[in-house]
């Protein structure tokens, strides 16, 4: 079992919050997932549902490939294992039952099980696995099945397709903190780099050709950029969303959502964006969701775009 600090930096990292000696005293936030309907043709947000009620972290939602269930991490269980929970029925139940922590549980694209970040053997500066590959498959069963690619230190990841994934990868010295991203080759070996000041949210273009990240090179404009292996340089997709005055960079949104209609989400405080996929334009407001009484994290889309499904940092309660 992981000590508790461990816990904490491990906790701070999967939900993008700045790592601080105040947040290391404090407790840890209470974190929901939230899932809603989506009309692509309106672009209309409804029905925002807590299905995660109650005290906890649960975070990092993923659909399955057929849209009827959503994965996502809780710690509900004293460590971080992966659940799903059933649209239909309404009914969550436990995947895996691990000592150590399991995170971004992402349906695999032949449907055979999941992929997730291990951690067993945490290093003390980013909770990151350190003896071991961390991007491991498992079965729906619940059970390891091997690692699913050799690279080390892999944070966060996204399927393009069934042999390319993007990567981001965390850096092995503290003190100079440069995690960057890839796109990998599993059939060949071999990586293309995307950035090296990646943001935490990694996904797919529509067409399943090239990896979608957020590119942080430039402080004041990130943008979201598009890179296919083999290309030398990626496309600059759209500027991302700049959050109020005064907001320090760790709590900017970093977290997106591609849309099959190539539209991508994302998201400020309780206010759902769009960006509509065409070039020259930029994000417009979506949907105000003021009933998730919290700070919306990450976000993914059913592969039919009809649904959302969000992570949510609760707001204290005023006392």
């Amino acid at each position: 079992m992981l000590n508790a600090p461990t816990r904490r930096t491990l906790l701070a990292l999967s939900l993008g919050l700045a790592l601080t000696p105040a947040f290391a005293a404090d407790p840890r936030p209470d974190v929901a997932i939230f899932t809603a309907r989506y009309d692509p043709a309106t672009a209309r947000v409804t029905d925002a549902t807590n299905i995660t009620p109650g005290k906890g972290a649960n975070f990092q939602p993923a659909f399955t490939r057929d849209g009827r269930a959503v994965l996502f991490a809780s710690d509900r269980s004293g460590s971080n294992n992966v659940y799903r929970h059933e649209l239909a029925s309404g009914q969550t139940t436990a995947l895996t039952a691990t000592p150590h922590n399991l995170y971004s549980p992402t349906p695999l694209p032949d449907g055979s099980g999941f992929s997730a970040i291990r951690v067993v053997d945490a290093d003390p500066a980013y909770g990151i696995e350190r003896t071991a590959p961390s991007l491991w498959r498992f079965g729906w069963d619940g059970q390891e099945i091997a690692p699913v690619v050799p690279v080390m230190r892999v944070g966060y990841h996204a399927w393009v397709d069934e042999q390319r994934l993007a990567l981001f990868i965390v850096d092995d010295v503290p003190e100079r903190n440069a995690h960057r991203a890839v796109l990998f080759n599993r059939a060949t070996g071999q990586s293309t780099p995307l950035t090296d000041k990646p943001g935490r949210s990694l996904g797919r273009t529509a067409d399943s050709k090239r990896a979608l990240f957020v590119d942080q090179t430039d402080s004041a404009r990130w943008q979201l950029r598009a890179q296919g292996e083999g290309e030398a340089t990626p496309q600059v997709m759209v500027e991302t969303p700049i959050g109020p005055a005064g907001e320090k960079d760790p709590n900017r949104s970093q977290y997106f959502a591609a849309l099959p209609d190539g539209s991508v989400l994302m998201a400020r405080g309780t206010l759902l964006l769009r960006w509509n996929g065409k070039p020259g334009s930029g994000f417009e407001s979506l949907a105000e969701l003021p009933g998730v009484k919290g700070s919306i994290r990450n976000i993914t889309a059913s592969p039919d775009g009809t649904r959302l499904a969000f992570s949510v940092t609760l707001a204290a309660p005023k006392p």
